[in-house]
């Protein structure tokens, strides 16, 4: 009888399962885990939307940076013409860009109270080009022979050619980004070259890319 007993007893403990304390502890340990993953994930996901935008906003700034120099390298006439309605205007030969300072691009309904419209810098090549020319930008869809320089999401902060004879210094400045997130607060009264990512949330969502390079030209 003894005997039976003690393997009734060893058997008993061995088929005994997790105390309440234990899967407390365990589902805590769990828990800590998940949350550091979480947070690694976040973060990651974060720095990869940051890059993408940025990366974004300095290849756009980059190219519209050289399609203006090339077409006044081998240009023989760069004339500012008149501001129509906030639009303004350079003509490069017969080549017009026609711009707005901090209008940002959607393809969607834009809502000019968050300073949006379907287009903020257009070339087009009109049969002349001269400083009276009126600059424009056309909702969608573009006139054939036009195309928009400027991304999903983008906004001019600064675009300026300046010089003349052989040298000219052309300065471009972008946002990627809504209203909300740039600093100083967005108002009537922005000074848009000034403008900043405010780095607060959503802030993988807004990149500044400045651009400045001088010019020469070729055909004199």
């Amino acid at each position: 009888m003894l005997v039976s007993d003690r393997r009734y007893r060893r058997t008993h403990v061995r088929r005994r399962g997790f105390t309440i304390l234990e899967l407390m502890i365990a589902s805590s340990v769990f828990a800590v885990i998940l949350l550091v993953v979480a947070v690694g994930v976040q973060r990651f996901t974060s720095g990869y939307f940051k890059g993408v935008t940025s990366s974004q906003t300095q290849a756009t700034a980059r190219n519209i940076m050289s399609d203006v120099s090339q077409a006044i390298e081998f240009g023989t006439n760069i004339t500012p013409t008149v501001t129509s309605s906030g639009v303004s205007g350079l003509c490069i030969d017969n080549t017009l860009y026609s711009y707005a300072v901090g209008q940002q691009v959607t393809d969607t309904a834009p809502n000019s109270g968050k300073h949006q419209a379907n287009h903020a810098l257009v070339v087009s090549n009109p049969s002349s080009c001269t400083a009276s020319t009126t600059p424009s930008l056309p909702n969608n869809p573009l006139p054939s022979g036009s195309r928009e320089l400027l991304g999903q999401h983008m906004r001019l902060s600064a675009f300026s050619v300046t010089g003349s004879g052989s040298l000219y210094t052309i300065h471009i400045r972008i946002i990627y980004g809504d209203d909300d997130l740039l600093t100083p607060a967005v108002s009537g009264s922005t000074n848009w070259a000034t403008e900043n990512c405010s780095g607060t949330a959503g802030s993988q969502f807004c990149a500044v890319s400045d651009l400045q390079t001088t010019v020469e030209r070729r055909v004199l």
